[in-house]
């Protein structure tokens, strides 16, 4: 098997379909899929049954509820590719990356290949991620030089789906997701592949299709636990990389992407509760120096805007922002 695309189940039976077929419309013996049935209490259950007696490709799990980190650590476990790339079962992928996916990896051992997405909103339009990450930077490059690229892209690569993972190096550096139910579980999951890798590598083709707005999907809700499960990935990063115990480039690069995430808590602080942002200042004052070690223009420029106005002040600034470029 040379490619394991490992999907988490739960209340999408609307989706499923359309997700699972953009994967087995093409036939080829080296794509399996691993259909994780995280104790979902609609019909996806028997639909991940039927996928599995018509496509012998389809492997499914059946677990309790455990959350995406446990459904995906679950498909890891029992894959079988060369590689494993995730995919979140109300989203799609373009099926014609999938040959070009395949002879990739008979030709190359990168630990992680970035491959390129778009969102798609209800209306049918498209947008580019905007993670623009290209091949020329990190294919045959230092892992240094790789990881500096990284750190200069507009935002922190940091989904876990629209990649492609050596399942070796996974399990080699026991690599998994948090199993403590957080959202934004995928941030330190890539940070520590970032950590532990060796060779990257992009396939600058179309392959992942991340669907916008989705009535009843958990990134549509922004709570007080967003926030703190995004700061805890701050202060876990901070614990592994602080910088100002060890300068070295590789910490600098982590911190770069640490800081990219603080100025995504500076942009949803006014978005959660009232009640709860009296807590959620003191943690960002606590962790505003995270800023000075910004790469890309616009978190470099948040810094400047936090330096001269202060925390608060940039995050209502910020709100009004998008405010305006969403309208």
């Amino acid at each position: 098997m040379e490619i394991s695309v490992i999907i988490p189940v739960y209340r999408v039976e609307e989706y499923l379909e359309e997700c699972v077929s953009s994967i087995l419309s093409y036939e080829h013996k080296g794509v399996e899929v691993v259909l994780v049935d995280d104790g979902s209490p609609d019909s996806c259950p028997e639909l991940c049954d039927e996928f599995a007696e018509k496509n012998q490709r389809v492997k499914v799990v059946h677990k309790e509820n455990g959350g995406l980190s446990s459904a995906r650590n679950a498909g890891t476990a029992v894959a079988t590719g060369k590689y494993i790339t995730f995919v979140d079962s109300d989203d799609i992928i373009y099926t014609e990356s999938l040959p070009v996916i395949l002879e990739w990896i008979k030709n190359e051992d990168a630990d992680i290949c970035f491959l390129q997405s778009e969102k798609i909103f209800l209306d049918g339009t498209r947008q580019d991620l905007g993670e623009c990450i290209e091949s020329k930077p990190l294919r045959g490059q230092p892992y240094e030089e790789a990881l500096s690229y990284l750190a200069s892209r507009p935002k922190y690569p940091g989904s876990a789906w629209g990649k492609l993972f050596r399942r070796e190096f996974l399990m080699e550096n026991d690599i998994h997701f948090p199993y403590d139910r957080r959202y934004s579980e995928d941030l330190g999951y890539i940070r520590d592949c970032f950590m532990h890798a060796k060779k990257f590598d992009a396939l600058e083709i179309p392959f992942y299709r991340y669907r916008q707005n989705r009535k009843g999907s958990i990134t549509n809700k922004i709570t007080a636990q967003n926030f703190n499960d995004l700061f805890l990935f701050i202060e876990e990063s901070v614990d592994k990389f602080d910088v100002r115990k060890n300068a070295d480039s590789f910490s600098k690069n982590i911190m770069s992407f640490v800081a990219y995430e603080y100025s995504v808590l500076l942009y949803l602080y006014f978005q959660i509760p009232k009640r709860d942002r009296k807590a959620a200042l003191v943690k960002l004052k606590k962790y505003l120096w995270t800023l000075k070690y910004a790469k890309t223009p616009k978190t470099k420029m948040i810094h400047f805007l936090c330096r001269l106005f202060g925390v608060r002040f940039t995050a209502f600034v910020m709100e009004q922002y998008k405010k305006v470029v969403t309208k």
